[in-house]
């Protein structure tokens, strides 16, 4: 039998596999490239939010004794649970986390040698998204030997770029610039804040509630069996796999900011054949620089490899929760439709997922906070069902206007009131930085630690 010293490195590289994937690479390469002389205040908002949140939901989730991510919200409401819980999966599915695989693959491994032209893209995106279906609804050990052999085999890959960014690296630590006007590429002005937003976009918070269940499951299969042996095994496990992503993403983000020389600078950003550089362009290139043609094509191949089978497991996860809201549709029919609006959102490119994913990630990622933290604490308000929904609803309201505002800003569609912008931007404390929902967090749940008492008494 295992000891649990064992099991904790089983399901702590089982946890990191999960979270590990191509956005856990190409954001921090974007971040490190702009930041620069900022890296290091940059990479520790990054490691809040990218490593230390998904941390704590997964943790929550355990400690919760949760079934699934609707469960784990319905302290809420039956209502909010049902909302978020779709919300949540069509974002980490089909309308951003899925096609950002193909984007990212895409961006790593064709577009450097054939170019973004439509013809590679359209080839490519059935390809992709054709063999990620037929593995979502044919489940075969294709993608678990793929899963097993393809996390090493990609640590290998990175590690050997970061010993020769150190050995050799493209260039000095360059100067820190803003990648854009808006707050969350503002590496030059607010690197933190700039690092914590970023951070936002691995969306491995919000699918730490939905990776939870299956730790908590293999916890259990492992031999915890109390809900305080599973909470203990899984804070212990998730340990490992965060501290694993962490190094990951310093020595990415410094691999980014000794490429700057690696790309032509115009008018306030780093371009590569006359289009903005992403993520995947810098690791492209890095890898080109360090390894040649080969080291190119191999981390191509391994950035498919884990694209291809986070794809594969997104679909899967998604057409299985909407199969169980309507059952009437059945699992390969909501594959099917999943797959088919990847492959739409797809054609926007990679820079414009990470774009239009910006107002949806600050509207869901103070929500998930919110109750991440309600439920670690909720022995002190005694779990009262009013104290959630004061909080849930208080974060909410500034949570809704940076989405807004961030949505206004991108389209130009349509203008918020002066008056509400000069409120949620210099009244509420953080809100110039899009953190304002912090302070209403916390007045909603003062009062409804107030109003439990009160009714207690």
């Amino acid at each position: 039998m295992k000891t649990f010293k064992n099991i904790y490195v089983i399901i702590g590289f089982m946890l990191f596999a999960l979270f590990f994937g191509a956005a856990n690479l190409i954001y921090p390469a974007f971040l490190g490239i702009y930041s620069g002389s900022n890296l290091a205040l940059a990479i520790i908002g990054f490691c809040l939010t990218g490593v230390t949140l998904p941390l704590l939901g997964v943790v929550a989730v355990a400690r919760s004794g949760a079934s699934d991510v609707e469960d784990f919200v319905r302290p809420v409401s039956k209502r909010y649970a049902l909302l978020f819980s779709i919300a949540l999966y069509l974002s980490i599915g089909p309308f951003f986390a899925i096609p950002r695989t193909g984007a990212t693959s895409f961006s790593v491994g064709i577009q450097p040698i054939f170019g973004d032209n439509l013809i590679a893209k359209i080839v490519y995106g059935l390809l992709f998204f054709g063999l990620s279906y037929l593995l979502a609804i044919r489940p075969s050990k294709i993608a678990d030997r793929i899963g097993k052999y393809l996390t090493p085999a990609l640590l290998i890959i990175i590690a050997v770029l970061v010993v020769a960014s150190f050995i050799k690296p493209a260039g000095d630590i360059g100067v820190a610039h803003n990648a854009a006007n808006d707050i969350s590429n503002a590496f030059k002005d607010v690197p933190f804040v700039a690092g914590l937003i970023q951070g936002y976009g691995t969306m491995d918070a919000l699918a730490s509630l939905a990776f939870a269940i299956i730790v908590i499951d293999a916890s259990k299969q492992h031999g915890a069996k109390t809900q305080s042996e599973v909470a203990g095994l899984t804070f212990k496990s998730g340990i490992i796999a965060t501290v694993l992503l962490a190094l990951i993403y310093i020595f990415v983000a410094r691999i980014g900011a000794t490429s700057q020389s690696l790309f032509s600078f115009t008018d306030g950003q780093f371009m590569l054949n006359g289009a903005p550089v992403d993520g995947g362009n810098v690791l492209s290139q890095s890898a080109h620089f360090y390894l040649g043609n080969i080291g190119q094509v191999v981390l191509a191949l391994a950035i498919f490899l884990a694209c291809l089978t986070t794809a594969t497991g997104l679909i899967t996860a998604c057409a299985e929760y909407f199969h169980k809201l309507q059952p009437k549709v059945s699992h390969v029919s909501w594959a099917t439709i999943f797959t088919l609006i990847a492959l739409v959102f797809y054609f926007g490119g990679l820079s414009e997922l990470i774009k239009w994913s910006l107002p949806v990630l600050y509207l869901l990622y103070p929500l998930t906070i919110a109750i991440v933290l309600l439920v670690l604490c909720s022995k002190f308000f005694q779990n009262s069902p009013i104290v959630y929904r004061l909080t849930i609803a208080f974060t909410m309201i500034p949570a809704l206007y940076d989405a807004l505002s961030t949505l206004s800003a991108m389209t130009g569609l349509f203008n918020l009131p002066n008056g509400v912008v000069y409120f949620f931007t210099s009244v509420v404390p953080l809100g110039q930085f899009s953190m304002g929902w912090i302070s209403f967090a916390v007045v909603g749940f003062i009062l409804g630690v107030i109003v439990q008492r009160v009714q207690k008494n």
